[in-house]
């Protein structure tokens, strides 16, 4: 049996307010099934009934219209659950690329600043701590490579990482553990 949707409600706006009044809270109640708030419950439910309104004349229905009602309230909120999906998936995304796009700028800054300090290192104890933060090798390397005493070698590299942390500050740990572990500078 198919009836227009207009013919399962009643015609005029006095049978509808009534018709409304009548299934609206069971509709809110059905949709905090699907949503936790309760204001959006609410809305979703009004826009249902205003859409029944609007389109009474074109819906056609197999069912009675409160398992109309029902359906539509169901659908409108799953494609409102999964609007809000596809919203929460974008803000994620884009505080992930800020986020990254942060990190670089950092990144990038704490390069420019270690640069910038490596160029007030003299030469030859610039060269020396090169060799072992860079190369991996140890002081007894640099030492017999460069034909110069451990104890040269030793003094060099306290003099570079001296000069490091007057210019870096804070930020040498972290400069000294991607020498290690990660940074090619």
């Amino acid at each position: 049996m198919t009836n227009s949707l207009i013919n399962s409600i009643p015609k005029g706006e006095k049978e509808f307010e009534a018709f409304f009044n009548l299934h609206y809270p069971i509709m809110v109640g059905f949709a905090m099934n699907y949503l936790s708030d309760k204001d959006q419950a609410e809305e979703l439910v009004q826009d249902v009934f205003t859409n029944v309104w609007v389109k009474a004349e074109s819906i056609i229905i197999n069912t009675s219209a409160k398992s109309y009602l029902f359906t539509a309230t169901r659908n409108a909120c799953l494609n409102f659950l999964k609007h809000q999906k596809i919203e929460n998936a974008y803000a994620e995304h884009h505080v992930r690329v800020l986020s990254h796009s942060q990190s670089e700028v950092e990144y990038d800054e704490l390069v420019s600043r270690l640069e910038t300090a490596m160029q007030k290192i003299p030469e030859k104890c610039r060269s020396i701590f090169e060799m072992n933060r860079f190369e991996g090798k140890r002081y007894k390397e640099i030492a017999e490579e460069l034909n110069l005493s451990l104890k040269t070698v030793e003094n060099q590299m306290g003099k570079a990482l001296k000069i490091l942390r007057t210019e870096l500050g804070d930020y040498l740990p972290l400069i000294l553990w991607l020498f290690l572990y990660g940074g090619n500078f």
